[in-house]
This record gives C-alpha cells, structure tokens and sequence, in this order.
C-alpha cells in the first residue's frame, strides 16, 4: 500500500502540473485585457533578468531556452555495481571474489525552475541503502555528485580463474559497498554546446555542437565485510582475507574528454555522447583487519597500500537522448558509467587487485508550465516579435487527436 500511494502521490501532481499548463493557454487571453498588477510586472521583470543572466555569452542561433520556466518531472531508473576484488595466496594463484548487485529500481518526482531544483526518490525493490545523485552549474561549469551505499550484492569466488565451491558464495547483507564522486567540469565550447540541454533539458540545444571537457574528480570505494564471523569460521576464507574487514581507495584524478550534441531537427530530437578520459594522479587503499587471537592491539589496527604505479588512466562515459514533444512535455533518457581502479605489490608479487563499475540509468518524463513568451511581453508591455522562418521550420503539430485531447486548450 505504501508503494501504491507514491504512485498515486505521483500521478496527483503530475496531473496538477498537466492541469496548470493546459489553463496558462486560455489565461492568456483573458489577461491581454486586464491591467497587470504591479505584483506580475516585477515578477516577470526579475525572470527576464535571469533568462538574459542564462544567455549571456550564448549563441542563441545553437542554444535557446525553453518557452516555460518551470518543470515538474516524473523519473524512473536504477543503479547498478559490478566490483572484483583479486588477491594472491601465491605468485601464481589469484582469488578472486566478483560481486555485482540485483536489479533495482527506483521512482521519483523533481520540480524545477530552468533547469535547477531538487526532488526525492523511493527505492521500489529495496536494493540499496542509500542513493544520491545531484548536478549544479552554468553553461561553462558544472559539479556533479554521486553516492550509493548498497548491500544488495550477490558473488563467486574463483581461485585461478575457476569458481571455487569450496569457498562460500556471497550473498545479499555480507558486504556492503560505498561509491562517491564528485567531479567538476568546464566546457571550453560552451557559446554552442550544453552539457545541461542534454542531461537535465534546462536548455534547448537547437543545433549540432560538440565541445572538449576538462575535469577534475575525487572518487571513492569503500567495502566493508557485515558478516566477518562467516570468513573467520571457514579455514579457507580465514586464509583468503588473513583477518581483512574492509578496505576503502581514494582517488584524485583530472580528466580531458569530449561530448557531442546531435540534433537533426533544430532541438526537436536530442543525441548525446560524452567520454571522459582520466588521469589518476593521486591514489591509496586503506585495509582494516581483525588481529589473530591472542594478539592485543588498541583499536582497529590499518595498513595502507600504495598503487603499483603513480599514475593510471580510467574513464566513464555517458549518453542521453531527449525528445521535445512540443513546448509542454519532453521524453529524456540517459545513463552513464564510472570506473575505479586500483593494483599494489609488494616487490614484484601482485597484492590486491580492484576493478570497480557503477553504473546508472534513467527515464524522465517531464511536463513545463508556467506563463508563456507572448503572455510575459504583455504583461511588460513588449512588441509581439514575429517568428523568423528558422522558428517556424522547428514548430511540429502532433497528431490532431493528441491536441484535441490532451492540449486543446493551448491551441
């Protein structure tokens, strides 16, 4: 029942927000007649201030904003881990211990003015613990952050490449997993390129465009073995972990990539791609362990591991596609992926080995209402501009019995 009530809580202001931007077509009208009040005026002299603030140093002819300022947004997505984890009992014989977690899934409601806000989610399978994902910035810059906690892992041990089932599987709540990131990031062709119009629809990327990123990040792994009774009772994982409870890898990186805009019909349809390649240059692992019986020492005692080479590159991608129905509604979709590495030795003997994927994808919906450009200049006592030939090519009429039902109002 709690699960059906976010659904329903959903679809309420979903419809509220349907309801609000069907009605700002016909108020239109009625308010070309009426005085504005001193109240609207300044409201909407503020607004323009901010929209001329979020075109500055823009192209308009590649980047324009969309007709309504505010959005409500229905999204839905899920997360994913897939973490390996190698030691060596020998030179030659690496265990392995490869985890991924179940399918989740995840349903949530954000409101938003251009392109900033905020909203919550409620995890439907109960597959993580925790799961924050928030994105600020301009056209130029941007900080994106990222943190997941999950216990909802699954795995295999294998011991020269061969599954062991000698060993114990793991299974959901023995371990638990921590990811974070924040990375920032800086277009240097941001006159004609939007990062934001492709992620987050704050703008309209109205022609093809595609600009070098550069970025600097900070990253973070932290496993954390809930069950350490289990692998102390078996002789084999008691020699597999030598007393390991949890390890966490800390990691600096900067990063140059690139990211491109495809648009085949002046905003309409929305293909997106970036790739960022980076370069660690500052890493180290933190183990902690349980002490053998007998051996006395005062808290939890670590070791540090440092990376068997200073440097290393990694990367994660991203892709997205939106689709602008008509002012009103937009279609968006988008994923991306991060990995986090990290290999030591000692000597010439491998110690620990990590490869750590976390992935994520979503599907939007949203809906943007609010006053429209015609009722904002009347109310400020502006001309009508006339559309030019280019605006009017990018206008598309659904098919009639979509308008009659669901717009008819704004037509």
């Amino acid at each position: 029942m709690k699960r059906l009530s976010h659904i329903l809580l959903f679809a309420l202001l979903l419809g509220s927000a349907l309801s609000y931007a069907s009605s700002s077509g016909t108020s239109t009208t009625a308010s070309a007649t009426a005085e504005p009040g001193k109240g609207a005026v300044f409201f909407f002299r503020v607004a323009e201030k901010v929209d001329e603030f979020l075109l500055k140093g823009l192209d308009t002819t590649y980047i324009a904003l969309p007709e309504y300022r505010w959005s409500a947004t229905l999204t839905s997505g899920g997360t994913g881990i897939h973490a390996t984890y190698t030691t060596w009992a020998d030179a030659g014989t690496p265990i392995v211990l490869s985890s991924q977690t179940t399918p989740s899934l995840d349903l949530g409601f954000n409101i938003g003015y251009r392109g900033y806000g905020g909203g919550y989610s409620w995890d439907v399978l109960n597959a993580y613990t925790t799961n924050w994902n928030l994105s600020l910035g301009s056209v130029v810059v941007g900080i994106e952050f990222l943190r997941n906690v999950s216990t909802n892992l699954t795995g295999q041990f294998a011991v020269n490449g061969v599954k062991d089932t000698n060993l114990p599987t793991l299974n959901k709540g023995e371990i638990r997993i921590v990811n974070t990131s924040l990375s920032a990031w800086y277009a240097l062709n941001a006159a004609h390129y939007s990062h934001n119009a492709a992620i987050k629809q704050g703008y309209i990327q109205k022609r093809t465009a595609g600009s070098l990123l550069l970025s600097l990040g900070y990253m973070s792994s932290e496993m954390n073995i809930l069950d350490s009774a289990k692998y102390i009772r078996d002789e084999n994982m008691s020699i597999l972990f030598d007393g390991v409870t949890g390890m966490i890898t800390r990691q600096v990186a900067l990063g140059i990539g690139y990211g491109i805009n495809y648009t085949p019909n002046g905003g309409k349809v929305l293909l997106h791609a970036a790739a960022n390649m980076q370069v660690v240059c500052y890493s180290v692992n933190h183990v902690s362990y349980m002490p053998p019986k007998g051996v006395y020492l005062p808290g939890e005692p670590q070791y540090m591991l440092r990376p068997a080479s200073p440097v290393h590159v990694t990367g994660n991608m991203r892709a997205a596609v939106s689709w602008e129905i008509n002012p009103w509604v937009n279609l968006s979709a988008w994923a991306q992926a991060n990995n986090l590495r990290f290999t030591s030795k000692s000597g010439d003997m491998s110690t620990l080995s990590i490869s750590n994927w976390y992935w994520q994808a979503h599907l939007n919906i949203g809906v943007r209402f609010g006053a429209s450009k015609k009722h904002r200049r009347q109310v400020l006592g502006e001309p009508e501009q006339a559309a030019t030939p280019a605006e009017t090519k990018q206008k598309s009429r659904l098919p009639q019995w979509v308008t009659d039902y669901f717009f008819s109002s704004m037509q």
